[in-house]
């Protein structure tokens, strides 16, 4: 040891390599993090290059990682040029010793030197981690496992065992980009079986060969020894290298219904270079949806006008439901030269070019308008000016407005709102891409947010913190009156950021609490302070206390009977909203800006609060949380639970689809997820093609002695055969359960069956993770088993309304 302490550090590297080494040359894989080893003041890589060569002129042949996960998200691939995202050394490899290979493969590729780095190199990867990939020949060849300053969590040959183990946490994907082999740029195509975000352990049975180093360690384990331990863990246990195992099982349950539901396909259109849009959306919307199956469509470039008009074209075929046109002014001109009249001429039939499309395909479109924010001195472009441009988009307004489904997004705004230029002309002169590179990334997370509103998957309840979240200081160390609210900076920020609170809802976003404090004293600064926006009467549901926020927000989830995906999470303590997303998968944590400044206008852009359509029920939602705790104080007070239905006076409304409530009927198709036999999820134009072709789509209202008439449901019946009829759909609002009704409208269901000369009525469960509820609605209304999944019952049964409730019915005959 004393003899150690006098060689080159180089050497101490090479002499602590050889210690965990086998004597037998072979292959060695390496991943490394030389800073964790704090190697003495004057080590470089080139001494750590030093110890590889060494090792390579032995005999063996010694493999780095030189992963590039950036192509994950679109990024280009050179096994040439792409330098390592998983250390340097691997790419001070490649550079030093001309023999060195890189392994073709464009996200997990290996640095190889030695004799066999050609047998390494030529694996063909059908996938990452199978059985013809450098992780099987790794296992086959005996390979050893070296850890040279890093955690064993940060080795990937275990991911082999859980890909050939299939456990449930992973799932294959292809990821599609552009890669330069050495043969020229083309199209490739890579599949890997990806884990979901999960701390990983391995565990090893006694096989690991250790040897200290500076002030870490350097480990090292066999191959084939860690896939025998990795086998026998998965096998017995196939969560047995996930840390946490709620946050996977809950994003099992999320791809479950997800998978259940049809792809999602969607489309970007325009006349310029739309690449980097499309990829901006591509990934703004795997990090929101990232369960979600999703098909992008690309229109070639010049082909918009063809794709549209031709019906055989591959447009109409892929159909995609989310469409945006984001064209410009310049772009429908076409000519500079264009008086007004022609221009107008040129909108109008590039509107009419959209309102075909949107009338051949179902699903919704987004609609850029015009807006003057500067072009490319020479792109042959009009020029234009304000005045015009609101001419043009009165034309578009004008043909397009009518539509149902139709969504605007404002590029003058949008431009505005970026902190930044929203053109570049070197973009422009290059490749004709219209938009600067942050800017389509902005436009992209706005069309991303507009998606989460038409599927439904925005926030219903905004659960917030107080200290330096709702007010500025810390309750219980400053008093009342050191809380900054109001005034000057920074307490007006923090009034600016309750008012916007305040107006998500006056919108129907309910507001919840959610804080670490002494619940006396935090009531009395919310309804005594006198710059307060908000008022205690705002909060449907608060927890202030001392236990985890996450706790807690199970709780509020609990009381105003809503899933955890329909929460937004808002805390300037970002270790607070860690913790939450750890042990919460399914709440949107937003992330505040330091400066409470900004507190109101980052909470405005969250995409988890966007939205298309605001209906009546939304308006009053947060009013109806008030009112349902008077009825549960109404019912702690009943004799029984029939003189509670009774006390409550409700009143059920049953009507045919009209003008009024199909935005809503669209909305509970869209967000209705607990009480919803089969979550088949309609939107406006499905659901008028379903009543015009002899459906009864009957929306189903609901009025009582402490709330005005809501539409909270719906339910489809459709002719089967030529005697029966079948609920397609039955759903109702979450906040309306327990008092009676879901059984009273399959009741009406049966009389309204017979009515229309069916003998039988079907009804039909699919189960997902979230429908518990409603699972039992057929059995508990008298119909029997028909088949998996399917329940039946004759029409001649006289239907026994309950008479405690009232019905009146308007619908068509």
């Amino acid at each position: 040891n004393r003899g150690f302490m006098y060689l080159a550090p180089r050497d101490q590297l090479l002499n602590a390599l050889s210690r965990v080494l086998p004597e037998k040359a072979g292959i060695a894989v390496i991943h490394s993090s030389l800073p964790a080893l704090g190697p003495p003041q004057g080590f470089s890589p080139w001494d750590a290059l030093y110890s590889l060569g060494t090792l390579a002129c032995r005999g063996w042949t010694v493999a780095l990682p030189a992963f590039t996960f950036s192509f994950c998200s679109g990024g280009f691939f050179s096994v040439k040029k792409s330098p390592s995202e998983s250390g340097m050394l691997a790419d001070a490899l490649l550079q030093y010793f001309p023999e060195a290979l890189r392994t073709p493969h464009p996200i997990y590729s290996f640095g190889v030197l030695g004799p066999r780095a050609v047998e390494i190199a030529d694996c063909r990867s059908s996938t990452t981690f199978g059985d013809d990939s450098p992780f099987a020949l790794f296992e086959r060849e005996h390979a050893t496992i070296v850890m040279m300053g890093c955690s064993w969590a940060y080795n990937t040959q275990f991911h082999r065992y859980e890909e050939i183990a299939a456990v449930p946490y992973r799932y294959k994907k292809i990821f599609s980009g552009t890669a330069d082999f050495g043969n020229g740029p083309h199209e490739v195509h890579a599949a890997m079986w990806v884990r979901d975000p999960a701390i990983c352990r391995l565990r090893t049975a006694g096989s690991i060969i250790s040897a200290p180093l500076w002030r870490g360690q350097i480990e090292a384990a066999a191959a084939e020894d860690i896939a025998r331990v990795c086998r026998a863990d998965l096998a017995a246990d196939p969560y047995a290298y996930v840390a946490n195992v709620r946050q996977v099982s809950s994003v099992l349950a999320r791809r479950a219904e997800a998978e259940a539901q049809p792809i999602l396909r969607i489309a970007v259109l325009g006349s310029f270079n739309l690449h980097i849009l499309e990829q901006a959306w591509r990934t703004q919307l795997d990090e929101m949806l990232p369960a979600r199956r999703i098909e992008h469509t690309l229109v070639p470039f010049g082909y918009l006008h063809p794709s549209i008009l031709e019906s055989s074209s591959e447009l109409y075929r892929q159909a995609p439901s989310i469409r945006v046109f984001c064209d410009r002014l310049e772009d429908v001109a076409t000519d500079s030269s264009m008086n007004l009249e022609q221009l107008a001429g040129a909108v109008r039939q590039y509107a009419e070019l959209i309102a075909t499309l949107h009338r051949n395909i179902a699903g919704w479109t987004i609609v850029h308008r015009f807006a003057v924010i500067g072009v490319a001195a020479d792109s042959g472009v009009l020029r234009a000016n304000a005045v015009r441009v609101e001419k043009m988009n009165a034309i578009l307004d004008q043909v397009l407005s009518s539509l149902p489904q139709i969504v605007w997004v404002d590029l003058a705004a949008e431009a505005a709102a970026y902190d930044g230029p929203a053109v570049d002309a070197r973009l422009w002169y290059v490749g004709r891409f219209a938009f600067a590179n942050g800017f389509s990334h902005h436009l992209a997370r706005r069309w991303s947010s507009l998606t989460l509103a038409m599927l439904g998957k925005t926030a219903r309840v905004v659960v917030v913190d107080l200290d330096n979240t709702l007010w500025g200081g810390v309750l219980g160390e400053e008093g009342l009156s050191g809380i900054k609210i109001g005034g000057d900076y920074p307490g007006n920020a923090f009034a600016a950021f309750q008012r916007a609170l305040k107006g998500l809802r006056e919108r129907g976003i309910v507001l919840a609490i959610s804080s670490k404090n002494d619940e006396d004293l935090a009531l009395r600064a919310i309804d005594e302070l006198p710059s307060m926006q908000l008022r205690s009467v705002h909060f449907s549901a608060r927890r202030i206390n001392w236990r985890a926020k996450w706790e807690n927000i199970l709780d509020i989830a609990a009381e105003l009977n809503l899933g955890l995906e329909s929460v937004l999470f808002v805390d300037d303590n970002p270790l607070e909203r860690e913790a939450v997303r750890r042990n919460l998968p399914e709440v949107n944590v937003m992330d505040l800006p330091s400066d409470p400044a900004l507190y109101a206008d980052a909470l405005l852009a969250s995409p988890y609060l966007s939205t298309v359509t605001i209906t009546n029920e939304d308006v009053r939602r947060a009013d109806e949380f008030l009112a349902r705790k008077e009825r549960e104080t109404q019912h702690t007070q009943a004799a029984s639970l029939e003189d509670y239905y009774m006390s409550l006076g409700m009143v059920l409304h049953l009507s045919s689809l009209d003008e009024g409530n199909t935005q809503r009927a669209a909305q509970l198709c869209q967000k209705t997820n607990q009480f919803n036999t089969t979550t088949r999820r309609y939107d406006l134009r499905a659901l008028a093609k379903l009543a015009d072709g002899g459906a009864d789509v009957i929306v189903i209202g609901l009025s009582d002695r402490y709330s005005p008439l809501e539409n909270i449901g719906l339910i489809i019946l459709q002719p089967e055969h030529e005697a029966t009829g079948r609920v397609d759909l039955y759903l109702l609002s979450c906040r309306v359960l327990g008092r009676g009704i879901e059984t009273a409208i399959l009741e009406w269901a049966i009389g309204r069956a017979a009515q229309r000369g069916w003998r039988k009525l079907r009804g039909e469960i699919i189960e997902t993770e979230r429908n518990t509820p409603v699972r039992k609605v057929f059995a508990d209304t008298g119909f029997e088993a028909d088949g998996p999944g399917f329940w039946s019952i004759d029409t001649g049964v006289e239907p026994t309304l309950p008479r405690w409730l009232t019905i009146v019915v308007q619908v068509n005959q």
